[in-house]
């Protein structure tokens, strides 16, 4: 008895968030920098991921959630470079081509912008799991220009551009949802493969 008691003593006193840490994915085994960066779980928006925290030349740079935008944030020091991840929903039986309308309403694209959704092979993934693109519907237009500029990305800023990796994740274990990564041009400061839909 005093075994049973124990121990429902014990289960007792375990934090919340210790339990939670069974349905997290493990810590990377990598990081940006040993010496300057070190990685924190981050949770928002029914969203969580394993994000770093560095410190760059005196300046701390970071992955947060930010109400603001809705969206989890790189940030340099006080400010905000850009969105790294972020959810979407999707309209009850909807495929992704949906998310056309709520980036136009949102103004983050062009109603007339020729783009597409398509499917990529981005990386392995479980086999629920799809990644796609919105990319114009001619390549051509990603090109550089004939003195070497680079156009600015037809499809808004949540399309696919010459500056950096972004794609959309889909996923049948989530059907109403999908979330948006921006890598940028280097490894980013989080794991896109940490990230997980909360219950």
């Amino acid at each position: 008895m005093r075994t049973i008691l124990t121990t429902f003593v014990i289960v007792l006193t375990v934090p919340a968030a210790a339990l939670a840490d069974t349905t997290r994915p493990p810590m990377p085994g990598w990081h940006s920098d040993l010496e300057a960066c070190v990685w924190h779980w981050r949770e928002g928006g029914g969203i969580g991921l394993w994000a770093e925290i560095c410190v760059f030349n005196g300046t701390v740079w970071q992955v947060r959630w930010d109400d603001e935008r809705a969206a989890f944030v790189t940030r340099s020091g006080d400010g905000v470079m850009g969105v790294a991840v972020q959810g979407f929903t999707l309209p009850p039986g909807a495929g992704i081509a949906a998310l056309s309308n709520t980036l136009i309403a949102a103004d983050h694209l062009e109603a007339e912008a020729a783009c597409a959704w398509q499917a990529i092979a981005l990386r392995p993934a479980p086999p629920t799991m799809t990644f796609y693109v919105l990319t114009p519907t001619d390549p051509e237009t990603l090109a550089p220009s004939a003195v070497g500029e680079v156009p600015d990305p037809v499809c808004g800023a949540y399309g696919v551009s010459t500056h950096g990796v972004r794609y959309f994740i889909t996923d049948l274990r989530w059907p109403d949802h999908a979330i948006f990564v921006d890598e940028g041009q280097e490894r980013p400061l989080f794991d896109p493969s940490s990230i997980t839909r909360l219950p």
